[in-house]
């Protein structure tokens, strides 16, 4: 039997807190661990509890949910990291690609939408909403890229990836929905890392928003 998922929530309001963790009361495949209500007390705890992703608010009083994801990144924990915040602008949307976070969550998503989130970033894939995305294309079109697109060094299929990977498909998703192997979507995975030059999934993300390829 395959292991659940394990998400903390640090959130300094508690019924937002609460609310989001019944949503996973019975999910078969992700579990809330932990419930905190800073980042200074979740942090102890998340590197005892390893949890598998933790979905921290923007506003908290102390160190805000930026400042927590960095210190779990420079930490090298192995948690997957979604933001909640009222904020839908462009200038935290391009925060959260910068630091490369796994999701950006408005924290009137609802029920639906929050385990969406999450069962796509659970299986590997990286998450914005639909809101966050139209921020991101408004500020696409500001950017001024000049000299060749690195996405033109891919292939029509990798370009096909590319994009799926963006929308936040998993690799079977895309498996699925291209009618081929697994190990064939990770291979052209691997090599659109390489030719994007860029490390993870966030970088593929931002590549593809800055370079017009989600429409």
């Amino acid at each position: 039997m395959k292991a659940k998922t394990t998400l903390i929530i640090v959130d300094d309001h508690q019924m937002v807190a609460q609310g989001i963790a019944s949503f996973f009361k019975n999910d078969e495949d992700i579990e809330v661990i932990g419930i905190y209500h800073s980042a200074t007390e979740a942090f102890a705890k998340i590197k005892l509890l390893l949890p598998n992703i933790i979905l921290t608010d923007l506003d908290m009083p102390g160190i805000n949910g930026l400042e927590f994801a960095q210190k779990i990144q420079k930490e090298k924990l192995p948690c997957k990291l979604v933001l909640l915040t009222m904020h839908l602008n462009q200038a935290v949307v391009k925060e959260v690609l910068k630091q490369k976070l796994d999701g950006y969550l408005p924290k009137n998503a609802d029920k639906a939408e929050v385990k969406a989130c999450l069962h796509v970033v659970s299986s590997g894939g990286t998450y914005f909403s639909p809101k966050a995305m139209e921020v991101l294309m408004a500020f696409s079109q500001q950017i001024d890229i000049t000299g060749l697109k690195k996405s033109q060094n891919l292939s029509e299929r990798e370009r096909e990836i590319l994009v799926l990977i963006a929308e936040g498909l998993s690799t079977r998703e895309i498996a699925d929905k291209l009618h081929i192997a697994i190990r064939t979507v990770e291979t052209h995975r691997k090599s659109i890392l390489e030719k994007l030059e860029v490390k993870n999934v966030a970088g593929m993300v931002r590549i593809a928003v800055q370079e017009g390829l989600l429409t």
